[in-house]
């Protein structure tokens, strides 16, 4: 009798999608019900992995290691796509070398995405898809580029005109392996395609002020991206299911964007490293903290770390310390504030919050109980 127990156990804590689809092919299920189901059992599943069910949702947690399998998975799927693409370029396949790459990338999807559901190995298969079909498009229609990824932002060497049709391959790409292996992260390749795809085309109809206003093209994505997160997030306030996985991906989409391009607007690029350019960055980072504090996301206060700390080694100089003591004293400080504001995290939100009790915005962030 135990013997039966343990077994129905086992076999409910995974769903086999070869069952799935064999119900489908038996009239059982139709195709988007077997999809929704599978959806819900990842959910659920996440809801079981979770300590806390809902107590947690001042907690922001990154779903993608269960375990040191999937590290282990991970390393040989790295380690096969760099010998893959190293030898067909080898080989004199460098033309069709990212197009048989990318292939490979499904295929291997299929096996630890959708059958095996790996999260680890699955994220860095979602990850490498886009950019990898990205590449094999350009290589195929004979674009000629400079060194590296980033050379395909320099319309000045590349007209923008012949990047529409592999950037739409992308996209779509994007879009068909999010819709059949359902990963989170694969909504947000999808949006770093489309504001791509934006810039491509801004540039085509209007060229020119691309280049000279590019921080506010960023500012404009990256406020996009995160409204598109906040979305996701006013979906799943108590942040259980799979829609907060996809509101975290694109947060730190959007954050990098809004940070960066902000400082740039309103602080200058910090050229003159004067004491007031610090004063304004610590000014302007504390106002993006609050928010991330409000809305539970700390993607914000990641991207912005690095200017924090650029800002109080920039006092320390003002202050005429050593290099060297500054150095230490920029470490310690942004290490004290890192370790301050996490132990406090939960407080700070819960006063932060409570000012907006009775507004709208509750609607769209977490609650502390």
């Amino acid at each position: 009798m135990n013997n039966s127990l343990n077994s129905a156990n086992e076999t409910m804590t995974g769903l086999d999608e070869s069952r799935l689809d064999a119900a489908v092919a038996r009239g059982i299920l139709r195709r988007a019900q077997a999809d929704r189901l599978s959806e819900f059992w990842v959910e659920q599943e996440h809801i079981a992995d979770s300590a806390e069910p809902v107590s947690h949702a001042d907690v922001e947690e990154v779903r993608f290691v269960r375990g040191f399998h999937d590290v282990f998975i991970a390393i040989g799927i790295v380690t096969f796509l760099f010998g893959l693409s190293y030898g067909l370029r080898n080989m004199g396949l460098s033309g069709i070398g990212p197009g048989i790459t990318a292939a490979a990338i499904w295929v291997l999807s299929e096996i630890f995405a959708r059958k095996m559901r790996l999260a680890l190995p699955s994220f860095l298969l979602t990850v490498a898809f886009t950019p990898v079909l990205f590449i094999a498009c350009i290589r195929l229609i004979g674009v000629q580029t400079g060194q590296g990824f980033l050379s395909f932002f320099n319309f000045d060497q590349i007209e923008p005109t012949v990047l529409i049709l592999p950037t739409l391959v992308a996209i779509g790409g994007a879009g068909l392996h999010y819709l059949r292996f359902k990963v989170p992260v694969g909504l947000a390749m999808i949006a770093g395609g489309a504001v791509f795809l934006a810039a491509v085309l801004l540039e085509i109809v209007i060229p020119g002020p691309l280049d000279s206003h590019i921080a506010w093209f960023l500012l404009l994505s990256g406020i996009a991206c995160f409204l598109l997160a906040m979305f996701f997030d006013a979906r799943d306030l108590e942040r259980v299911t799979v829609n907060s996985d996809k509101a975290f991906w694109l947060h730190l989409l959007a954050a990098p964007m809004i940070v960066h391009s902000l400082l740039v607007i309103v602080a200058g690029d910090g050229g003159d490293q004067s004491a007031s350019y610090a004063f304004l960055v610590i000014g302007l980072l504390l106002s993006l903290g609050l928010v991330a504090i409000i809305v539970d996301r700390r993607a914000i206060l990641v991207s912005g770390l690095g200017y924090f700390g650029a800002a109080i080694g920039v006092l320390m100089t003002e202050a005429d310390v050593s290099s060297e003591a500054t150095l230490a004293i920029t470490l310690v400080l942004l290490g004290c504030f890192i370790l301050l504001l996490g132990s406090a995290w939960r407080a700070v939100r819960r006063t932060l919050v409570s000012l907006f009790s009775s507004t709208a915005l509750m609607r769209f962030v977490p609650t502390i109980n």
